[in-house]
């Protein structure tokens, strides 16, 4: 089972993975890393974390394919899925959450932003 504060950072960029988690981390989070859709399906299947962390374009299965599938899974429907873009434009926020994300960051990620949001979840 997952940690209250495990945290599954989806990004098919290995740097972006590896520098988020360090900085949740830093924060208390425990964190897992997927690179790509499939992975972070996989991962959702053996434990539901806190929170997810999906970047919306990575090869194989996109955010959207990955957040749609995570939401069919039981005990994942609640899970909040924060989407994280290239793309800072409202059209972009709304296409996120209509798929079912419940939260869009852009890129460059504001960590301070991100880091307040998880601690609402509490």
């Amino acid at each position: 089972m997952a940690s209250a504060k495990q945290v599954l950072v989806v990004d098919d960029n290995v740097d972006v993975v590896e520098s988020l988690s360090a900085l949740l981390q830093c924060q208390g989070y425990e964190t897992a890393a997927a690179h790509n859709g499939y992975e972070a399906c996989d991962w959702v299947r053996e434990a539901v974390p806190k929170a997810i962390i999906m970047d919306l374009g990575m090869p194989w299965m996109d955010g959207f394919g990955a957040v749609r599938a995570i939401r069919r899974m039981p005990g994942a429907q609640a899970v909040p899925i924060i989407a994280l873009s290239g793309s800072a434009d409202r059209d972009s926020a709304k296409k996120a959450v209509a798929a079912g994300f419940t939260q869009h960051f852009s890129k460059p990620l504001n960590f301070d932003h991100l880091n307040q949001y998880l601690s609402s979840l509490n």
